[in-house]
This record gives structure tokens, C-alpha cells and sequence, in this order.
């Protein structure tokens, strides 16, 4: 089989026009916390754009869980904040439907999906092989990187693209990846922020802590993340 062709994108406008097999990275913190959310038992997470639609697709559904972030912060009125410590220490999850909305990953995920890319998957470091493996027959893959806020470069998406990048060609891992982003700018502001528990650097980090990938797609006009594991997928998790 050929190797796929692989385009490198950036940021909110980075979604805009995607079209085929696209992976969507936020992994400081958007797409950690939801693998760990999945892991956790969690049904399904639908992500909005914008506080609002969140805060209304939660009251829509008293039973969901209502978890994000605003400017790196929980809002006051939700549940969980964009934090993979956070949703390790919550107890009845199972089952349960969670509305994301975080200031990068859920916003570029949408544009991705009203672009037209299909599939898209949401990834991060923790899923990183297996979200290599899910896309790994495509021709072509867009790889996008969501981010600061969506709107300036984040060191650690970057490099989450090369390393996924590396999976689907078969390339050996960086060794110095993982050194370059714990000692990069995205990590120092994890470190820095008060209010960001400072073990969420260290569950970030952990690449492929889980084997399934978070495929993204419209359910009844709602983007919605749900898992697909390795049987699925067809492909080896792994490099």
C-alpha cells in the first residue's frame, strides 16, 4: 500500500476547507481530557462552539455532564473543567453523555465536520497510535493543530502532528519529542496558571495511554466524539 499523503494545517482556519481523512489535535487539553473521559465510561461527549450552546445542550439533557473551559478556566456553572486530573477523580461517569466546550479542539473539530472532512478524529498525545491506525488507509490526511485558542501556534500540537505524522509513514519515534514539549511554551503555561492542576502536564504526556481513537461526526446536526478501538479500525495501534 502507498503511504498517504500527509498535509500539515494550523489553527482555526487550519479546519476551514477540510475535506477527506482529517485529525484534529488539541492536546493541551481538549482532547486528553475526553480520552480520559472515554476511558472513564462516558457515552459520548458532544462538543459546541461557543459557552452558550453548551450551557443549552446541557439543559436540554439534565442527566449530561457539562465540562470546558473558557480562557484556560472552568466556567463557574460547569461540572468539569478541561482537565484530565479532574475527570479521574469524579465517580459516575458511566454511561453518562458529556457537552465539551473548549476555547481550540472542540471549536476546530465543528469547522472540520461543517467543512466536509470526513472522517475526523480528535487527538492528542494519550491516543496518538491509535488515531495513526484509524487513518493510516486514507490517501490523503490532513493533519490540523488547533492551537492556542485557535489562533496562534501551540508548540505541543505541533509536535503531537509530527509524531502522528511518523505513525501513518512508519517512521521511528522522535526520543526528543517528548523533552522538547515538557520543556516548551505550552507546557510552561500549564505550570504557570494557578487555577490548571500541575499532574495535567503528566497525564498529557502519557502517549498511547489508551488504544482507541475519538472519531468525530454529526449525530441529528450535533458534532458528537465517540471511541473506536483497534478491532475496528483494522490496524495496529502502535508504531
Amino acid at each position: 500500500m502507498d503511504s498517504p499523503v500527509i498535509i500539515r494545517r494550523s489553527l482555526l482556519e487550519g479546519a476551514d476547507g477540510a475535506s477527506g481523512a482529517t485529525v484534529v489535535i488539541d492536546t493541551f487539553r481538549a482532547f486528553s481530557t475526553a480520552a480520559y473521559l472515554m476511558d472513564r465510561g462516558v457515552h459520548h461527549i458532544e462538543l459546541t462552539e461557543t459557552l452558550d450552546e453548551a450551557r443549552e445542550r446541557a439543559g436540554a439533557n439534565p442527566d449530561s455532564v457539562l465540562c470546558g473551559e473558557d480562557g484556560g478556566r472552568k466556567p463557574l456553572d460547569f461540572d468539569l473543567g478541561n482537565s484530565p486530573v479532574e475527570v479521574t477523580q469524579v465517580r459516575g461517569l458511566t454511561g453518562r453523555t458529556v457537552v465539551m466546550r473548549t476555547s481550540a479542539g472542540t471549536r476546530a473539530v465543528v469547522q472540520a465536520l461543517k467543512s466536509g472532512g470526513d472522517p475526523v478524529y480528535a487527538a492528542s498525545l494519550v491516543i496518538a497510535g491509535s488515531t495513526a491506525s484509524a487513518v493510516r488507509g486514507s490517501p490523503r490526511v490532513t493533519i490540523i493543530a488547533s492551537g492556542l485558542g485557535g489562533v496562534s501556534i501551540a508548540d505541543e500540537d505541533e509536535e503531537t502532528a509530527g509524531l502522528i505524522t511518523d505513525r501513518i509513514l512508519g517512521r521511528a519515534d522522535d526520543p526528543f519529542r517528548i523533552d522538547r514539549i515538557r520543556s516548551g511554551e505550552g507546557a510552561a503555561r500549564l505550570r504557570s496558571s494557578p487555577w490548571i492542576d500541575s499532574v495535567d502536564l503528566t497525564r498529557c504526556l502519557e502517549i498511547d495511554r489508551f488504544g482507541f481513537a475519538l472519531r468525530a461526526g454529526f449525530d441529528g446536526g450535533v458534532a458528537t466524539l465517540r471511541p473506536v478501538h483497534p478491532s475496528v479500525l483494522g490496524g495496529d495501534v502502535g508504531k
